[in-house]
């Protein structure tokens, strides 16, 4: 097998820039990242489309930016939104949650509760002892798992 050389700035610098999903209402997704989670509009802007128009949104928050979409010809699979809300493996091929990580799930679980925030699961270790975590769901029915820290693969 020859040496393959790495091209200087090719793949060897790939790095995360951010996650993007599609919403159902770009409003009410940016009112609740922002209130629930923290994360802070970085830019908002509609975008002609064949048919219609394209609401998009940059956010940031906890080390990461996100993307959210909204069409207004959009609509929402209902495997997926039935799949997202079951407390079960997803059985829907795709994405699968929004992860993050906090120092103490307690206390984060704490004040998601006190924000009303809609939980498909609180404070349960998944694979034996290890993987602390809740799980919550967006306004769409996104899965969004949130572990302990000194629990997950480092």
């Amino acid at each position: 097998m020859k040496n393959q050389t790495k091209l200087k700035g090719g793949l060897n610098t790939l790095a995360l820039y951010n996650v993007a999903f599609v919403v159902s209402n770009i409003e009410e997704s940016i009112k609740w990242y922002n209130n629930i989670l923290g994360f802070k509009l970085l830019m908002k802007q509609t975008i002609p489309v064949e048919k219609g128009e394209l609401q998009m949104a940059f956010m940031q928050g906890s080390g990461m930016k996100i993307e959210m979409l909204q069409n207004s010809e959009g609509q929402l699979i209902e495997a997926i939104i039935n799949d997202s809300k079951t407390d079960a493996p997803p059985s829907v091929i795709g994405g699968k949650a929004l992860v993050f990580q906090v120092e103490d799930l307690k206390v984060a679980t704490k004040e998601l509760e006190n924000k009303g925030v809609e939980f498909l699961w609180k404070e349960r270790y998944l694979a034996g002892d290890v993987l602390f975590c809740s799980m919550v769901l967006d306004p769409d029915g996104n899965r969004i798992n949130i572990f302990q820290s000194n629990t997950v693969a480092q």
